[in-house]
């Protein structure tokens, strides 16, 4: 293949990515032709949550639960607010909303209300203007009196499909898959599992567009009983079960991520592996398990310059491996292959190891939470490596969960966008590494929020389209919402 071909192949793969008051404005930046706009200051006094819905029409929607009601608030291309809508369709009593899923031209928000002993799991779909257009009941829990059913939910990648996950009971998962679009129930099943299946065997859940579940685990991932570790897939559909064994007897796992690859059919999982101690990573593997066909199993070492960038030290020859990497993202190609990013993360809890909840002997437990480089590894489809990068970032920060901790990507046609805060701190700047199909990478300053107001929460923004996102900011009790346009 010529390095020509290859280069627009790589082009390809990119663009099957998942796309996934008074205003001010920073402005354009000429060295990457963006613009930045922040909303004006929404007060979180009587907020319990909220979730951004993103853009139906030429709105931006941003949904809110507060004390009293529910309510969608819109924002035009300058966000500038246009108007806001209470959702009195639903009741506050005994509701607790489990998602809010935006479409392309209605959004739906699913939720569960206690009644009489039961819990009722509905959906109601509003279009752009929040006004109800259906609803539907997805399932009922009937007398659920010491189980109350403990419900999650998963997505497909075009967010048409969901299954709602019941792992109340030990022994047994309730499923249920809807699709959204049609607001009908594709199927409803229960699992029966081992019964130390939640706590060490689960490794995720993936749902494709069709509506089929894949429920990975992984058993005997200890040195001890490595020749019969193992990935144990079970694929769901309406029809049947089955089960389907992944052999992995010749390393042990350190994390992993899956995803379900809709256009080749695919599942496909990469991750860390380790040679000793599954604490400290040796390598990346690719696992691809074709709905048609033989799982295919393959790892790549990591290289001395990879572990000595990541440890910041030279390492020629050391075998230790790189300690605290979590497997964040993979992002699929179209030519069947992943990209895996990894983050370096690790916590740390100071004060007393244990005692009387909180407090002991006068001394605050204290969390300490360390984001820092990010490791990005390019896959074929055979799993061999294409290439290894190594981006670096230092985030510390304490007691706050680290929601303004790790970053965001935005998927452009050409490349990927990667945001972050350069500090965890009140007045800080925020940056942004620029990387190509070929695993180049630029470092860029993105914005300064000194006199701002703002602190960003890289982590859950929300990819619009191509060329825009959203990262909300929450100061001092006040939420903002940032529109960043690449």
């Amino acid at each position: 293949m010529t390095g020509t071909w290859y280069t627009f192949l790589l082009i390809l793969w990119l663009s099957v990515w998942n796309l996934g008051a008074s205003t001010s404005s920073f402005g354009q930046n000429t060295a990457s032709s963006r613009r930045i706009v922040v909303s004006e200051a929404l007060p979180l006094r009587n907020d319990y949550g909220y979730e951004i819905i993103g853009r139906l029409r030429d709105r931006i929607l941003l949904f809110r639960d507060k004390v009293d009601d529910f309510e969608v608030q819109a924002f035009d291309n300058a966000m500038r607010p246009i108007w806001s809508r209470v959702l009195d369709d639903i009741s506050k009593d005994g509701v607790q909303i489990l998602a809010v899923i935006g479409g392309t031209d209605k959004f739906s928000v699913i939720y569960k209300q206690r009644r009489r002993g039961s819990a009722h799991l509905r959906v109601h779909q509003y279009d752009a203007s929040a006004t109800r257009v259906d609803s539907a009941t997805i399932k009922v829990y009937s007398d659920r009196v010491l189980t109350v059913p403990e419900l999650e939910i998963y997505q497909s990648e075009d967010r048409n499909c969901i299954v709602v996950t019941n792992m109340a009971e030990r022994g047994r998962i309730e499923t249920t898959c809807f699709r959204l679009n049609r607001l009908e129930v594709l199927w409803d099943k229960v699992l029966l599992i081992d019964d130390t299946y939640q706590e060490t065997n689960l490794r995720g859940m993936e749902v494709s567009n069709a509506g089929d579940l894949f429920v990975i685990t992984e058993w005997n991932n200890r040195r001890n009983r490595l020749g019969a570790h193992e990935y144990q897939v079970t694929h769901v559909r309406a029809d049947t079960n089955r089960l389907i064994r992944v052999p992995l007897p010749d390393f042990l796992t350190s994390d992993v991520k899956f995803v379900f690859d809709n256009l080749n059919q695919a599942l496909v999982g990469a991750g860390l592996y380790a040679e000793r101690n599954r604490e400290r990573a040796n390598g990346a593997f690719y696992v691809r398990i074709p709905l048609v066909g033989e799982p295919m199993v393959r790892y790549e070492s990591f290289s001395d310059r990879v572990v000595s960038a990541l440890r910041r030290k030279d390492v020629a020859d050391d075998t230790r491996g790189i300690s605290y990497a979590n497997v964040r993202q993979i992002v699929l190609r179209r030519d069947g292959g992943a990209l895996l990013v990894a983050e370096l993360y690790h916590e740390i809890q100071r004060g007393s190891l244990a005692g009387r909840g909180i407090w002991r002997d006068g001394m605050r437990l204290v969390m300490d939470y360390y984001y820092d480089d990010l490791l990005l590894i390019a896959l074929n489809p055979d799993g061999s490596a294409h290439w290894m990068t190594v981006l670096h970032k230092r985030q510390y920060s304490q007691d706050d969960d680290a929601i303004f901790s790790s970053f965001c990507m935005v998927r452009a046609p050409d490349r990927i966008h990667i945001l972050f805060n350069d500090e965890i701190k009140y007045e800080n700047t925020c940056s942004e590494y620029i990387i190509t199909p070929l695993g180049e990478f630029d470092r860029n300053s993105l914005l300064n929020t000194y006199g701002q107001n703002l602190r960003l929460r890289f982590r859950d923004a929300l990819q619009l389209n191509a060329n825009e996102c959203v990262v909300p900011s929450e100061f001092r009790n006040k939420l903002r919402l940032v529109l960043i346009k690449f």
